[in-house]
């Protein structure tokens, strides 16, 4: 697939989750779906057949690859976008205190925020995936943790490609972003150049499978 192929599937993918239906529809024919399907096919079926390890820096919780509420672990889903076209998920972090049994995420129209729950619950009928990152320690992600918890009332990121901005995210930028800056560690893949689609967070070398649903 081409560069400027990529970057116009990735903005239809992202657009479509902001609802800008028009302008997906009027992109549509300057995509190559089928290119689309099988990158987000692949990535999916990869993950799907490997066993969660369980969260293996506290063997106390989540030991046999069950959900876990340790700060920082990153949240995944496969649900899909407004547009039926594209299964971009979404992603968010494991709030620490004092957002007891929540996660931080941006979606459209209310940017970062906290959000109660488990995922499993939230996204019934998708898959739900928590992954871990392999070079941090625990007190590292818990400080992802906080880092996110700061972000919060910022508005939602509307261009894909300003990774770099802090001063608005999407969803999965918004996970990218805290590990980069407070770790170092680069969980993208750039598959998708200047943007960070949820997916590359499951298939990044520098993540691990903790959970998934089924």
């Amino acid at each position: 697939m081409s560069k400027l192929t990529k970057k116009l599937s990735i903005g239809v993918i992202f657009l479509s989750l902001c609802g800008f239906n028009e302008y997906v529809y009027a992109m549509e024919e300057s995509i190559d779906k089928n290119e689309m399907r099988v990158w987000e096919k692949s990535v999916l079926e990869d993950i799907n057949s490997e066993t969660p390890i369980g969260d293996w820096k506290t063997m106390d919780r989540a030991a046999h690859g069950g959900w876990t509420w340790r700060d920082g672990v990153i949240c995944i889903s496969d649900s899909y976008a407004i547009t039926p076209l594209f299964n971009n998920g979404h992603a968010g972090i494991v709030a620490a205190d004092p957002y007891y049994y929540a996660t931080i995420e941006s979606n459209p129209g209310t940017g970062v925020q906290v959000v109660y729950g488990n995922w499993t619950n939230r996204f019934s009928g998708s898959t739900v995936y928590q992954i871990g990152v392999k070079k941090t320690s625990i007190q590292d992600d818990q400080n992802v943790a906080y880092w996110a918890a700061r972000q919060i009332g910022k508005p939602y990121n509307h261009e894909f490609f300003n990774i770099n901005t802090r001063n608005k995210f999407y969803c999965s930028q918004l996970v990218w972003a805290g590990y980069k800056d407070v770790t170092g560690v680069d969980i993208g893949t750039w598959d998708w150049g200047y943007a960070i689609h949820p997916f590359e967070l499951l298939k990044s070398s520098e993540t691990v499978l903790i959970y998934r649903n089924k």
